[in-house]
């Protein structure tokens, strides 16, 4: 872990904000590919990215070289309007980037537990490390699907596992709604990512940051990935 601090850039407009984000992200991309046949690429689920995707389907890069994955997962398949991976689908894997390869969370399992050893299998080569995450946040200051209180927070946070996804059930917790069932990247697999973005919209979200560099990353998940990050974290606000 590391005491060094990550960079938060404020912009006026959302669309600005998240063309920085689409343009921090091509770059990492492009470093990543310099080195590497595969670059690994994961993203968060919710309303905040879908510029970030529109943005990067006219992107110019070697996107049949670069593996998409999910942050977090709902255990909900991809037909339903809860599934990040239809998202991913619908606004990511379009156009220019539409070439790149994508690695699903949800599998046929009936449980997330039931997938958990199969998905880290699958998730372990991308994530050995990241080379570029984007992570978003909820108002409970949750980021992936660790959730504050919820049960497997500690084993999901864990920096020392040598898994890539673990499972939460987020059962009692209210920003989770009735999607309970979840599977995450590890505390491991975001903190030692090459590079990250976190993206936040409202001065809500910005005042939940910022309480959150003062709270326990129990009561505050998001401050575990601040500081395991560390400098290798961009922060991308807009009101």
């Amino acid at each position: 872990m590391t005491g060094m601090r990550h960079e938060f850039l404020s912009f006026e407009t959302r669309e600005e904000a998240s063309r920085y984000a689409t343009e921090f992200i091509a770059r990492a991309l492009e470093k990543a590919l310099e080195d590497e046949p595969v670059a690994s690429l994961m993203v968060s689920g919710g309303s905040t990215p879908g510029g970030v995707f529109d943005n990067l389907t006219d992107v110019d890069l070697a996107w049949e070289r670069v593996m998409v994955g999910l942050v977090d997962e709902r255990w909900a398949g991809p037909e339903t309007d809860a599934s990040n991976e239809r998202l991913v689908r619908e606004r990511l894997l379009t156009g220019k980037s539409g070439a790149a390869g994508f690695l699903p969370m949800k599998t046929s399992a009936e449980t997330a537990v039931q997938a958990v050893q199969n998905r880290h299998q699958a998730y372990l080569p991308h994530c050995s490390p990241v080379d570029v995450i984007l992570l978003g946040m909820g108002e409970d200051g949750h980021t992936a699907s660790w959730f504050p209180n919820s049960a497997g927070l500690e084993a999901a946070m864990s920096y020392d596992t040598d898994h890539a996804v673990a499972v939460i059930d987020a059962t009692g917790c209210p920003v989770a709604g009735d999607n309970t069932d979840r599977m995450t990247l590890t505390g491991a697999a975001v903190g030692k990512a090459k590079a990250a973005v976190l993206l936040i919209f409202g001065e809500s979200k910005k005042s939940v940051f910022e309480t959150s560099l003062e709270a326990s990353p129990q009561d505050r998940p998001i401050r575990h990935a601040v500081d395991t990050l560390g400098p290798r974290l961009t922060v991308i606000w807009a009101p």
